[in-house]
């Protein structure tokens, strides 16, 4: 969410969180986001990621402005 719209979609991604971005966002966002993953993380830390993988072919048909792994 920012101010007050979704603005993407996180999921797991290796050693961080995948984060799609339906359109462009402003680097302090992206700063904001970051610490948001780090939540997901700790979240997600003691759960099997697999798990969310079913959710990967609709992944690909989503409108991503931009994509990063965050940390």
């Amino acid at each position: 969410m920012v101010d007050g719209y979704v603005a993407g979609v996180l999921r797991p991604a290796g050693d961080g969180i995948e984060a799609t971005a339906f359109h462009p966002l402003p680097g302090q966002v992206w700063d904001e986001l970051a610490a948001e993953a780090q939540a997901l993380a700790a979240l997600l830390a003691d759960r099997e990621p697999g798990v969310y993988r079913r959710y990967d072919r609709w992944w690909s048909d989503l409108p991503g402005a931009e994509v990063r792994i965050v940390r």
